[in-house]
């Protein structure tokens, strides 16, 4: 299996070696827990590494591209080069949802993307009337986009929920990343845990996250 690298320190290693290419990868958690900058440091890495990326953003739209820079990561090199696009889809109308996958997909097959990030899977799912239309939608996406090409999304979760978003995006996705808030001695703390990693070992415990200048670390609990 071919996988591709994160540029997340110790991500790989928990994941068995990074994320296996072609596969759909959620990542999910509370607000806070670093859903948004994991997206941003993955799409950055394989930037670099020569591939091409379309971040699908329903939160937080073109201001992302400044927000990174905070991290060292300037976006809009790739931009100008053509290999990065992002589409800020934040004034999503309900009316209009199935045109908007259609022209994400579209988008991916005339790019030729390797990566595709949608930030959140959550909130356009919660965009469609009903949730079986929000299912087929998303199946749709997965099987539509060119083979070879890896998808990640993020999934929102109340504080307190045990429920990944709408409760469609575990179901659709072959890989679960699961970020939680915790206190420890007083301080808020951020662990992750794989729920599910189809086709591939993966560790089995929760492993401590760190948010740094540089981006999100990954660092084994003792």
């Amino acid at each position: 299996m071919n996988r591709i690298k994160t540029g997340i320190p110790g991500l790989d290693e928990v994941l068995g070696g990074g994320i296996i290419e072609d596969t759909f990868l959620l990542i999910a958690g509370p607000a806070g827990t670093g859903k948004t900058i994991m997206c941003m440091q993955i799409a950055y890495t394989q930037l670099q590494l020569g591939k091409k990326v379309i971040y699908v953003s329903f939160d937080e739209g073109k201001k992302l591209v400044d927000y990174a820079k905070a991290f060292g990561w300037d976006f809009q090199k790739f931009i100008d080069k053509g290999r990065f696009m992002l589409l800020d889809f934040i004034a999503v109308k309900a009316t209009a949802i199935s045109d908007y996958i259609n022209f994400i997909i579209e988008k991916v097959q005339e790019m030729g993307a390797d990566l595709i990030v949608i930030d959140s899977l959550t909130t356009l799912i919660m965009s469609f009337p009903e949730l079986s239309e929000a299912r087929i939608a998303v199946d749709f996406l997965r099987k539509m986009k060119p083979k070879g090409t890896t998808l990640i999304a993020t999934a929102n979760m109340a504080t307190g929920s045990k429920k990944i978003g709408m409760g469609i995006e575990e179901i659709v996705a072959s890989g679960v990343i699961f970020l939680k808030r915790y206190l420890y001695r007083g301080e808020l703390r951020i662990k992750l845990l794989i729920l599910k990693l189809r086709g591939s070992p993966h560790s089995r415990r929760y492993h401590e996250v760190l948010i740094t200048n540089n981006g999100v670390q990954v660092i084994p609990l003792a």
